[in-house]
């Protein structure tokens, strides 16, 4: 709880305020009660929307604290004393960053609700529900509890959608050819073409590694696509890319070994040059009236529109073709 000045921009019509008032961390939210308001107005930022922090040069009116959430706003503290504004750093770095999963707040959360209401809060998006939707099951589509208790990818569902002729042993043994396990999976499934789109991780393929079992469930994706001879396997990386993945072992896959396949690298840059692409854009964005030309330049400088325009290809390339598409995601 400190006394304090709180400055507010919003980044879409750069407006700048700055109010003096109290700022309470709690489990779950900053949250700033400003000084001198009869309704004592509050603003609150849930802690898991905090994107970064960054504790700046200590001035003469005090130490700044700058906040920078991932829904674009930015918020930045002025602290009258420097070791209050290196604890508050110290404990919003803990409770933004936790170190375990359990240390997140809703496993420490303990509502006065009995183990019915509770389980509830479990079943707010239903899958299944989901998928029946789209037409699933059906001839071509089948539920698979190959994952349960996560066995086979702790980052899938422990219930997924396969094709009736993919076995377990195929599914597993695909598993093991991916990358952190993430084999073939249904996403989205058209019921009036019974064209689909799954998505997997990149194949540990190396130079010259192959997987009959991964090429099985290749082929049995492909027969569950009845209106189509072949499947697009879209690798959404640059082919440079997946080229230097093969060093590692890793890679994409070699069409010497799937047959009816149709290869497409469609050029998204990966997670971590995107998020720097952010942050410059984000950077042009915070400038205290800046020309038109150097706000266009800096725009151009970052490249997010470059990134923005692959994706949206991917997405046309992906949405125009009318049989079979098989989508790999960003490894």
């Amino acid at each position: 709880k400190e006394h304090l000045q709180w400055t507010k921009c919003g980044c879409g019509d750069f407006t700048i305020t700055a109010t003096l008032g109290t700022l309470y961390l709690t489990a779950t939210h900053v949250i700033f009660v400003e000084n001198g308001s009869e309704a004592r107005k509050e603003t609150w930022v849930l802690h898991s929307q905090i994107s970064s922090i960054e504790k700046q040069a200590t001035t003469a009116t005090g130490c700044p604290l700058l906040i920078r959430c991932k829904n674009f706003q930015v918020i930045q503290l002025v602290i009258p004393q420097e070791r209050d504004c290196h604890d508050i750093y110290i404990s919003l770095i803990r409770l933004t960053r936790p170190v375990k999963y359990e240390e997140l707040y809703c496993f420490s959360f303990n509502p006065k609700l009995d183990k019915q209401e509770r389980e509830q809060g479990w079943k707010l998006v239903d899958l299944n529900e989901e998928y029946n939707r789209m037409g699933i099951p059906n001839n071509y589509w089948q539920i698979s509890d190959v994952n349960r208790d996560y066995g086979v990818c702790d980052s899938y569902p422990t219930e997924v959608y396969v094709p009736k002729s993919a076995t377990a042993h195929i599914i597993v043994g695909s598993s093991k050819f991916r990358s952190r396990r993430r084999f073939p999976a249904l996403s989205y499934y058209c019921k009036d073409n019974n064209a689909s789109i799954c998505r997997s991780s990149q194949p540990l393929s190396g130079f010259s590694a192959r997987c009959l079992e991964d090429e099985q469930m290749l082929q049995a994706i492909r027969k569950a696509n009845p209106g189509s001879d072949f499947i697009y396997v879209v690798d959404t990386r640059p082919k440079l890319n997946a080229m230097a993945n093969r060093a590692a072992g890793k890679g994409y896959e070699n069409e010497d070994n799937y047959s009816n396949i149709k290869f497409q690298f469609i050029g998204i840059e990966n997670i971590h040059v995107m998020r720097n692409s952010l942050q410059k854009m984000l950077e042009v964005c915070e400038l205290k009236s800046p020309s038109m030309s150097d706000f266009l330049w800096g725009l151009e400088n970052s490249g997010w529109l470059k990134h923005i325009k692959a994706i949206m290809d991917a997405g046309i390339f992906i949405a125009k073709v009318k049989r079979v598409k098989w989508e790999l995601n960003l490894d």
